[in-house]
C-alpha cells in the first residue's frame, strides 16, 4: 500500500510535522508499506531516505497560498504520475485545501490536526477567524477521515464537526546512548548547568515570560538556553534578545537539529515548555525520553504528554515560572524521580513503533 504524506517543511531539518512524517514513514517501511513524503523546500526534486521517497517542492513567496498550492501540486503529481497511491495524508489544514480533488478521483483522504491553529496568539483576530473557517472547510468537505495528535484536538473535532476523529499521537525514539556534539563547548555550557527552552520563537510558546522569570529568579548557578529561531518574525526575536542583552547567562543558540539538539536535551538541568497552546509537542516527549524534569504550563496537551509528572506552571505567568525554576534548584534530588517516570511513560505510550501500530490499525479500517 502506498501512502502520501503531504505538508511540512524540509525533511532534513526536523520540526514537529517533519519529525512526524519522517519517523512514521520510516516505521511504515519496516511494515511493508510504501510511503511518499512531500515537503516544502528551497528546490524541486526527489530523493530516497530510509527506504521511502521524498519529493521536494519549492516553496512560494506567499504566506497564505504557499501551503495550499504545494498541496495541490502534490495531488496533481499523484493523480497524474502515480495512480497506485491509495491514501493521501494531509498534515494540518493548509496543504489539504484542495484535497476534495483527490476525493473526486476515489482516493482516501486524511486530515491530521497538529494543533488548534486559530488559538495561536501570533495571529490577528481576523486571521484566526479565517483559519477557523478554513479548518471547518477542510475537515467537513475536503477530507473523508480525520486524525489528531492529542485527545484535546480529537474531542474538539468530534464536538465541532460531528465527525469521527482518531487520536494518533506524536512520538520519539528513546535514546540508547550518549551523543557526540561540540554544541556545549560552542556556547560555554556544561552538563546539568542550564534550563532549556527548545522550539520556535513565537509568542504562544512564551519564551519572553521564561526570560523574565529567569531574570526575576536571581538564579546564578544555572544558565538559560533559548534554542530556536523564527525567520517569519525577526522583530519578536530581536525583542527577546534585547530583553536578555544584559545577562550573559541567557544564551541564544538559534535553531538546532540532529546531534546538537540531542546533546542539548541530554545535558540540560531541566526542560521548560511554558506554552499557551501546543499540539502534543515532540520536544516535550524528547525531553521526557532523556529522563528530564519538565517545567510545563498546565495546558491539556502538556498534561496528556506528562501525565502526573510535570512541574506545573500557569501559562503566561512569570511569577509561577520563577517559583518553579527556584523549586527545581532547591529540590533537584527529589525531583529526579519524576524524570525517570517521564522516560518510562515515553517507553510505554510514545515510541514510534507503537504509534506506527496504531496508524496501521487505523488505515486498515478505512474504505
Amino acid at each position: 500500500m502506498k501512502i502520501a504524506f503531504i505538508g511540512g517543511r524540509n525533511i532534513h531539518k526536523l520540526g514537529g510535522i517533519e519529525n512526524y512524517m519522517y519517523n512514521l514513514a520510516t516505521e511504515l517501511v519496516k511494515r511493508g508499506y510504501e510511503p511518499i513524503v512531500f515537503c516544502e523546500s528551497d528546490r524541486n526534486g526527489t530523493e530516497w531516505v530510509n527506504g521511502f521517497q521524498v519529493v521536494h517542492q519549492k516553496s512560494l513567496n506567499s504566506k497564505f497560498w504557499n501551503k495550499p498550492i504545494l498541496g495541490l501540486k502534490a495531488i496533481v503529481r499523484i493523480l497524474r504520475y502515480d495512480k497506485t497511491v491509495n491514501i493521501l495524508h494531509f498534515n494540518a489544514g493548509g496543504p489539504a485545501y484542495f484535497a476534495w480533488i483527490a476525493r473526486m478521483f476515489g482516493r482516501i483522504t486524511i486530515y491530521q490536526g497538529h494543533g488548534i491553529e486559530w488559538r495561536r496568539t501570533k495571529w490577528k483576530w481576523y486571521q484566526r477567524l479565517i483559519m477557523r473557517l478554513t479548518n471547518a472547510y477542510v475537515v467537513l468537505l475536503c477530507t473523508k477521515y480525520a486524525t489528531a495528535v492529542s485527545e484535546e484536538q480529537t474531542e474538539m473535532l468530534n464536538r465541532l464537526y460531528h465527525k469521527k476523529c482518531v487520536t494518533i499521537p506524536t512520538a520519539v525514539n528513546v535514546p540508547v546512548c550518549s551523543v557526540e556534539s561540540a554544541v556545549l563547548q560552542k556556547y560555554g555550557l556544561e552538563n546539568n548547568d542550564y534550563f532549556l527552552f527548545l522550539g520556535r520563537l513565537v509568542q504562544d510558546k512564551n519564551p519572553d515570560y521564561l526570560i523574565r522569570a529567569y531574570i526575576q529568579s536571581g538564579i546564578i548557578d544555572k544558565k538559560l538556553v533559548i534554542a530556536g529561531s523564527n525567520d517569519a518574525d525577526p522583530a519578536y526575536v530581536r525583542q527577546l534578545k534585547e530583553m536578555a542583552q544584559e545577562y550573559e547567562n541567557i544564551i541564544f543558540t538559534g535553531a538546532v537539529y540532529g546531534v546538537d539538539k540531542e546533546k542539548l536535551l541530554e545535558s540540560c538541568f531541566a526542560f521548560c515548555i511554558p506554552s499557551t497552546i501546543e499540539g502534543l509537542a515532540i520536544t516535550l516527549l524528547e525531553a521526557m525520553s532523556y529522563g528530564k524534569i519538565c517545567i510545563a504550563s498546565d495546558i491539556l496537551a502538556n498534561k496528556e504528554g506528562l501525565g502526573e509528572n510535570g512541574l506545573w506552571v500557569k501559562a503566561e505567568d512569570e511569577e509561577s515560572l520563577c517559583r518553579a525554576m527556584k523549586y527545581v534548584c532547591e529540590h533537584y534530588s527529589e525531583l529526579k524521580k519524576s524524570g525517570i517516570l517521564n522516560q518510562n511513560r515515553v517507553r510505554t505510550h510514545f515510541t514510534w513503533d507503537k504509534i506506527a501500530g496504531k496508524y496501521e490499525l487505523f488505515i486498515k479500517s478505512l474504505k
